[in-house]
């Protein structure tokens, strides 16, 4: 007998394994549609608010390690390369795109099961989990790594311009110090966790919201059931990461 945790983390590798075998589906302009809808919704949209807080981090970052350890540029380019750029960038990025995004999918498929949208689909021959389910999952896979860059890049010119104005450095020499500390397997390995990010919290939100009981009073539980198990997904993802950079270091 399953235990409702194995149940669900079963129906969570059920639902990643659909969209894995069902690419195929984007051929149809419809799906096309859908998935720029969601691609805006997750990532571009949350654009603004990454900006700020990765100028914010990179800047904050630099700053304090000046005042704690003194003006040593090495340290500070180690950080802005290890610290934001491959750990921290990814992790906010899938935080902010968890917080607006998690809890509206799973609302919104809550939602259209509860008014049996699910079933009227089907009686017009659409696939319902290829229409509902699989622009979702897609687009937050695929939105979350473009995410992450632009906090990558935001993030890192902040760091170099506060490390010139502290340290009185000129930029080109900071740039070149930051790419000699820099390792070209860990640029993709962000990305990856990214995309990995992405896919767990839309694949946790799109099972509570469409698994959620044709009840109103259950879409608040379906959402805040998202939030809480795409948290815990996205910290572990995160942690993974981190072990397998440490050990391969």
């Amino acid at each position: 007998m399953t235990t409702p945790v194995e149940s669900r983390f079963f129906s969570y590798t059920a639902l990643a394994w659909f969209a894995s075998t069902r690419w195929g589906r984007l051929r149809d302009p419809q799906m096309r549609t859908q998935l720029h809808r969601q691609i805006n919704a997750g990532g571009i949209a949350a654009l603004p608010v990454v900006a700020i807080l990765a100028a914010l981090t990179g800047a904050t970052a630099v700053t304090q390690v000046t005042a704690l350890t003194g003006q040593d540029n090495d340290l500070a380019q180690r950080l802005l390369f290890f610290g934001i750029f491959f750990e921290l960038a990814p992790l906010l990025s899938a935080l902010v795109v968890l917080s607006r995004s998690s809890a509206a999918i799973a609302s919104e498929l809550a939602v259209m099961h509860l008014y049996d949208e699910f079933t009227a689909l089907r009686r017009m021959g659409v696939p319902a989990a290829d229409y509902l389910l699989l622009p979702r999952i897609l687009g937050l896979t695929l939105a979350l790594p473009a995410v992450t860059v632009c906090f990558q890049l935001i993030a890192v010119g902040s760091g170099w311009l506060a490390v010139a104005l502290i340290q009185n450095q000129p930029l080109p020499q900071i740039a070149g110090h930051f790419l000699d500390l820099a390792d070209p397997w860990l640029p993709l390995a962000s990305l990856l966790k990214s995309a990995l990010m992405g896919a767990a919290i839309a694949i946790i939100a799109c099972h509570h919201g469409s698994s959620a009981e044709r009840s109103p009073g259950t879409i608040s539980t379906a959402s805040i059931q998202a939030v809480g198990n795409g948290l815990i997904a996205v910290f572990v993802i995160d942690v993974g990461f981190a072990l397998v950079a440490y050990f391969l270091k």
